[in-house]
């Protein structure tokens, strides 16, 4: 707030709104805000209460309800939506609906050096398809900063304070908004904003950022209007475009027509997909790249012989038990003996990967598919050729404790040295994605802590190793509510199509969890199928 008007608790403005609670954050435009309370529609709202000179005499009066018109005709999910307007006592105000969450200029404060990819790709593309919506009726926000996008705490975005309360310049049009939005972006990623000048691609200072955000945000940024994207809609698009080819589902995608009767698959969402669990939703849960298996201890959906099962939690195969590999396709077995005695060994005939895991792990079936959605439906993250232990627990019929899969291309291959850097890059998004995705709690992001990476031999073949060891905020230490885990993600050039990750992680707590070092045994039994 930058100064105060004078409101206090329990008053009433207009005979109907009660003024309960100051509240700041909320962006630019008003000088006080508060959460209020709608005597005649028995609701809570905030109430935002304007004091500037420019909005006290007469024509600014006139042009601020001219604005408010504007904005409370823009209706769309994520833009936060005007209610009513008070302009016939001093000062004025504006009344909206009550948003709970904090902006992101709070989140980033809080958490420092930049927020997670997959969270900063979810708010990208919620703010272009707000500014869009905005920009259709011919409304532009004019003064967009961080704090006026505000993190609900389902992990949606919404756009705040459009084009209301604030001086605007003859020259301000929708372009404006994209380079305020690439201003956003850039501080978002990097946890700094950009120089005025030339700058800074956010990918020279944080190696996971992918090429099509770096791409973009470095567009929006643009110093010639005439060089950004000529329209928010145009830059969703490109955005979009560019998170679909980047991601590359290996479960079996098929459209709802397709499905059984019994199936609750959606149209275009692959197989494996699942719907929302207390663990199972990052802040922002679409990555946007190439992204790992969802949570531990989420609600999934498995894929197994063209069925699609749901369960309440991580999926367990439909006819592999404990301890008893999936039947292999033809001519894999005798070619595929395990690399560690006594253990099973699981063959991936999409990627054709070949690795072994420790006796008790249940081994899927190798077409089976397994991932989850985010609130809205859409596809997260997903893989297959998984492998798992899971236990019971209080809220999910299984609780996932370790777990392997692979997701990618076809065919690895020794990495020359000059796509070292490249599958560096892919194997920390992919590692830092999933530990920011799958050790989430109730909303709350963990501690990650990345180790340098390694470029070992594996299977004969040089790959890039990623371990992340992560810390669960507000863990129980249950096989539901680790205390944390490691992951680790081993990339691979592949002959055919995408880079092949190989990803496989463990709770820290909890029956079933494998230590460091069988993690790294698995990791070493890696190699080409015969």
């Amino acid at each position: 707030m930058r100064n105060t008007v004078g409101q206090r608790p329990g008053q009433v403005l207009s005979g109907r709104y009660r003024l309960d609670a100051a509240i700041g954050g909320l962006g630019a435009g008003a000088d006080e805000a508060w959460r209020g309370f709608d005597l005649r529609l028995n609701r809570v709202v905030t109430v935002k209460v304007f004091a500037e000179p420019a909005v006290t005499d007469q024509a600014g009066v006139a042009a601020f309800r001219s604005q408010a018109e504007k904005a409370a005709a823009v209706r769309h999910p994520a833009v936060e939506a005007v209610l009513d307007i008070g302009t016939a006592e001093t000062p004025v105000f504006l009344v909206t609906e009550h948003l709970d969450g904090q902006n992101l200029k709070t989140v980033l404060a809080a958490q420092g050096g930049g927020l997670p990819i997959g969270q900063v790709t979810r708010v990208a593309e919620q703010a272009l398809d707000a500014l869009t919506a905005a920009h259709a009726q011919s409304v532009v926000h004019g003064a967009l900063t961080s704090a006026d996008l505000v993190l609900l705490d389902s992990g949606d975005v919404k756009l705040c304070n459009l084009g209301i309360g604030v001086p605007r310049t003859d020259t301000s049009d929708a372009r404006t908004d994209l380079h305020a939005l690439g201003r956003v972006l850039h501080e978002l990623l990097t946890g700094v904003p950009p120089a005025e000048s030339s700058p800074v691609p956010p990918a020279s200072r944080r190696s996971d950022v992918p090429p099509y955000l770096d791409r973009l945000v470095l567009d929006l940024l643009a110093e010639d209007p005439a060089a950004r994207p000529q329209s928010a809609a145009a830059a969703l698009a490109v955005l979009r475009e560019s998170m679909e080819s980047a991601l590359h589902p290996t479960a079996h995608w098929r459209s709802a027509d397709s499905a059984g009767p019994d199936s609750t698959v959606n149209d275009s969402v692959p197989t494996g997909a699942a719907k929302k669990s207390d663990r199972g939703r990052l802040l922002a849960e679409i990555a946007g790249a190439v992204v790992l298996v969802a949570a531990a201890a989420a609600g999934g959906y498995l894929v197994h012989g063209g069925t699609a099962a749901k369960t309440p939690s991580r999926p367990a195969a439909v006819t592999s038990t404990p301890g008893t590999a999936a039947p292999a396709p033809p001519g894999a077995g005798p070619k595929s003996p395990p690399l560690v005695p006594g253990w099973q060994v699981v063959v991936a005939p999409d990627f054709g990967v070949v690795y072994d895991v420790p006796p008790g792990w249940k081994v899927e079936d190798p077409g089976t598919g397994v991932g989850l959605t985010d609130a809205s439906g859409n596809v997260a993250v997903g893989s297959n050729g998984v492998a798992d232990i899971s236990r019971d627990g209080p809220h999910y019929t299984s609780c996932t404790i370790v777990q392997s899969g692979l997701l990618g291309g076809e065919g690895i291959t020794s990495a020359a040295s000059g796509q070292l850097e490249s599958l560096q890059v892919t194997a920390a998004h992919n590692a830092l994605q999933w530990a920011n995705f799958g050790y989430q709690l109730r909303g709350v992001l963990p501690r990650t802590v990345a180790a340098s990476p390694e470029h070992p031999t594996i299977g004969g073949l040089r790959a890039v190793l990623q371990k992340v060891v992560v810390t669960t905020k507000g863990g129980r230490g249950t096989a539901c509510e680790p205390n944390g885990g490691t992951l680790y993600a081993a990339t691979f050039a592949s002959r055919q199509g995408a880079p092949v990750t190989f990803y496989v992680f463990s709770n820290s707590t909890g029956p079933g969890a494998v230590n460091d070092k069988t993690l790294r045994q698995i990791i070493d039994t890696i190699r080409p199928l015969a």
